[in-house]
């Protein structure tokens, strides 16, 4: 199933030889999504190596979403059909199955322009009333429903973007190639309930099953707010990585 790791194999470390194999049989489909890999004593056996040098590659294959750790019960290949979403800058929803080597697309719920509410003018720094860009999508990942996204933005700011097919096309790259905005951060909320009885037939679940929620407004490079929305995720399609600093001790001692 794994060859044994040729030391001094092109200059490559005997880690990254190791991580190259399990991604290559992940691929291939020899560790099927959601499967158990065999225990960390087999694996470091059928590959020659040390189990230390096994777990740098474990560790970088988890922290590629290819693994996933479960206490007590070895590393399991994670299921394709994910989001992660944490990445900087902000990426769009087909930039992020892209990363994972899966096909987005969509089904196309609305699509449109409308004047838009108090709120919504308030939020992107237009006129009360101003046409905004309306588009509603079902997100699929191989054709997997993974997500509800809806999304708003000032109609006059995005006008070359308006008409473009959404089934697969992504909205972010005709923003950028269109209408000359670039995404560069988003202020981003995330929550959890449960699923409505459109949720769920949308989605494939039952009614009640955890979705998780995030509300956004997404800012350009020159700091201007171009879109708002939210997107409902299934719970079992979604993860959210993020990095936790002690930004304490880069505070300066009191006097």
């Amino acid at each position: 199933m794994l060859r044994s790791v040729r030391k001094g194999s092109d200059g490559q470390p005997p880690s990254l030889q190791v991580y190259r194999m399990i991604a290559s049989a992940i691929a291939r489909g020899t560790f099927r999504p959601g499967t158990r890999l065999p225990p960390e004593r087999d694996l470091s056996s059928s590959l020659a190596v040390s189990r230390a040098t096994l777990r740098v590659a474990l560790r970088a294959l988890h922290d590629d979403g290819l693994l996933e750790p479960t206490h007590g019960s070895g590393w399991h290949v994670v299921a394709p059909s994910v989001v992660e979403e944490g990445q900087e800058p902000p990426l769009s929803f087909t930039e992020m199955a892209a990363l994972r080597g899966l096909r987005a697309s969509a089904e196309v719920l609305h699509q449109g322009t409308r004047p838009g509410t108090i709120d919504e003018a308030d939020d992107l720094g237009i006129a009360p009333g101003s046409e905004v860009f309306c588009l509603d999508r079902l997100r699929k990942l191989d054709d997997v429903p993974v997500a509800l996204a809806s999304t708003c933005m000032p109609a006059a700011m995005v006008e070359a973007a308006v008409s473009q097919d959404y089934s697969t096309g992504s909205l972010y790259a005709t923003l950028r190639e269109r209408c000359g905005i670039n995404p560069d951060r988003a202020d981003y909320v995330l929550s959890a309930r449960g699923a409505t009885s459109d949720d769920a037939e949308q989605l494939g679940m039952r009614e009640g099953e955890a979705v998780l929620v995030g509300k956004y407004t997404c800012f350009d490079d020159r700091d201007r707010p171009f879109e708002i929305g939210q997107i409902i995720y299934r719970g079992d399609r979604y993860r959210f990585r993020t990095v936790l600093r002690n930004r304490r001790a880069a505070l300066p001692p009191h006097p």
